[in-house]
């Protein structure tokens, strides 16, 4: 794996984001500083949520659904981005998780130097679907606040998942999550990825240009 500060990590509510984010800081010595008790969701089959999570109306980073507009000074953005982890200082990179994300990706792109961006698709009805079986307003962490109500909710799906393909496009394009994907983005490991599970699911990794 090339050597990042940050991995910005967004996908839509629904997208199996948390579940490929946590495949890749268990296995490849991500800072995990920022996880304990309060910060843990689990649900049945879902593997659950733990670790910091960022956006409005969450713990931390309630501007990062706007961050050309809140951010002139990137130094300012880092210390968010850092606030949640008790040991920051360590070399190991940061994985940030936010939704909102979708809405800036240009900013982080351009403005946050040695870090990369990770996104996550899958089809909205299907995102909204599985958002729903993980517990839908009844996740006790995060908070999902900002998305208001079931319509609300699939219309920012809807804008979240068009957005990030907007600026995939642009740029690359998406790839089959599996086994291959992680070798070649992040090197060599032992993890097994269930085609079942992830077989709708499609990601990109892009390295920032600062």
């Amino acid at each position: 794996m090339l050597s990042s500060k940050y991995t910005f990590l967004t996908g839509a509510p629904g997208s199996r984001w948390s579940g490929i984010g946590q495949l890749i800081t268990d296995n490849f010595n991500y800072n995990k500083s920022d996880e304990n008790s309060d910060r843990v969701y689990t649900h049945g089959e879902f593997s659950g949520h733990r670790g910091s999570y960022f956006g409005p109306e969450m713990e931390n980073g309630n501007d990062f659904h706007r961050l050309a507009e809140s951010y002139f000074d990137r130094h300012r953005f880092e210390a968010m981005c850092n606030s949640p982890f008790s040991e920051p200082d360590t070399n190991n990179p940061k994985m940030i998780k936010c939704h909102q994300f979708a809405y800036g990706l240009d900013w982080l792109k351009d403005n946050i130097p040695n870090s990369q961006i990770l996104l996550i698709k899958r089809d909205s009805g299907e995102s909204f679907d599985w958002w729903k079986k993980a517990g839908g307003w009844n996740i006790t962490y995060p908070k999902y606040d900002w998305y208001m109500n079931d319509e609300t909710m699939r219309s920012r799906i809807q804008t979240e998942i068009r957005l990030a393909n907007e600026f995939v496009n642009k740029n690359t394009k998406w790839s089959q999550f599996n086994e291959e994907w992680l070798t070649e983005n992040f090197g060599t490991h032992s993890i097994t990825v269930p085609n079942d599970k992830y077989h709708d699911t499609e990601v990109c990794l892009i390295r920032t240009t600062y």
